[in-house]
C-alpha cells in the first residue's frame, strides 16, 4: 500500500475536498431564495454529472471502435502472412528442394 505524504497531490486533492465538505455544514435554508439557490446547485451538480457521464461514454465508444478497427487490421495482417506463407512453401514444393 502506498504511504502518502502531505505534499502528494492526491493528499491536497483530498485536503481541498474536505474543505469544501466541511462548508456545506455552514449553509441553511432559510427563505425561497436560499430554497432556490440550493436547487440551482443540485441542477448544476446534475449537469456536471451528466457532462461527466456523456464524455466517459463518447471515450468508451471511441476506445470500442479503435479496438475494432485495430482487430480487423490484425485479421488482414495474418490473412496475408498465411497467404505468403503459401506461395513460400508452394515455391519450395515445386523446386523440390524441400526444407532443411
Amino acid at each position: 500500500m502506498k504511504k502518502y505524504k502531505a505534499t502528494d497531490p492526491e493528499m491536497i486533492q483530498a485536503q481541498e475536498d474536505l474543505a469544501k465538505l466541511s462548508n456545506l455544514s455552514n449553509r441553511v435554508i432559510s427563505n425561497d431564495k436560499d430554497l432556490l439557490d440550493e436547487l440551482m446547485t443540485i441542477q448544476g451538480k446534475l449537469c456536471e454529472i451528466s457532462a461527466i457521464k456523456a464524455n466517459f461514454m463518447q471515450r468508451y465508444e471511441d476506445i470500442l471502435d479503435e479496438q475494432a478497427r485495430i482487430e480487423t487490421q490484425l485479421c488482414v495482417f495474418q490473412h496475408e502472412m498465411l497467404h505468403s506463407f503459401e506461395l513460400v512453401f508452394r515455391y519450395y514444393k515445386t523446386k523440390k528442394k524441400g526444407f532443411k
